[in-house]
């Protein structure tokens, strides 16, 4: 992450999401989901403590995905790896995905598909967690 906001190119790019502007009917980013709209009017709650700002108030807030999916690195099959990776939705949708933006966060090792998948995730839960409180950031402006 400190590679997004130490980059002042970077920094442009991801001031995409403050200048998005969602157009009713239309689907052309995450930012025109239910879900994210909804949140935007939410206060954020952390273990039961309703905090003074909502989702996606300010404009250095950013908006992460993850996602994981098990593959086979050899090709006899016989071992998986899962990696977890992060995409920052702040970038323009047409870069949302290069490699130089997504975030390998951790790869969870096989044989087989983790049993349980909440055991690997948990320490990256709790950070976004301890992050959701709202943490000192550069402001260019």
């Amino acid at each position: 992450m400190l590679r997004f906001v130490s980059n002042i190119d970077m920094i442009e790019k991801m001031e995409y999401h403050t200048k998005f502007a969602h157009q009713s009917g239309k689907m052309t980013d995450v930012f025109d989901g239910l879900h994210y709209r909804c949140l935007c009017t939410t206060h954020v709650t952390v273990d039961r403590t309703t905090l003074p700002h909502k989702f996606f108030s300010q404009d250095t807030d950013i908006a992460m995905g993850i996602s994981t999916d098990g593959f086979c690195p050899f090709k006899c099959r016989k071992q998986t790896c899962w990696p977890i990776i992060a995409f920052n939705y702040n970038l323009p949708p047409e870069i949302h995905f290069h490699h130089s933006n997504i975030l390998c966060l951790g790869v969870i090792p096989g044989p087989k598909q983790p049993k349980d998948m909440d055991s690997f995730l948990t320490p990256l839960i709790n950070e976004f967690l301890e992050l959701a409180h709202g943490v000192a950031a550069f402001d260019r402006k």
